[in-house]
């Protein structure tokens, strides 16, 4: 498939090509928040957005990679649930952060 869409289609279809791109999408999600709470000591992370919603078991897929490719035990401890906010948890963040600034902005840095 091209898009998230096409992949979501295609798990539901039984396409196996599909079913593992997706499988494979969750696990690096979940090496990504096991490096992260492992730098940043997280105590929860929220994953959303719609490739999220892509299968079922997607977040449990994230939840055992990131728990399998944590370092240190604190890490391990980390939450990963699925954002309250449905779909829209990308865009109402990036809108908050740019409405609200903060330590980081969306302005662009002049050179």
């Amino acid at each position: 498939g091209r898009s998230g869409e096409d992949l979501a289609r295609g798990v539901l279809a039984g396409d196996p090509i599909a079913e593992e791109a997706t499988r494979r999408s969750a696990r690096l999600v979940g090496q990504a928040v096991a490096s992260t709470a492992t730098l940043l000591d997280l105590e929860s992370v929220a994953i959303g957005g719609g490739f999220a919603r892509v299968r079922p078991d997607y977040v449990d897929i994230v939840r055992r990679s990131a728990h399998d490719n944590a370092l240190f035990a604190y890490a391990r401890r980390v939450r990963i649930a699925p954002s309250g906010l449905g779909d829209e948890g990308p865009l109402l963040g990036a809108a908050a952060l740019a409405l609200h600034g903060g330590a980081a902005s969306l302005e662009p840095v002049a050179p």
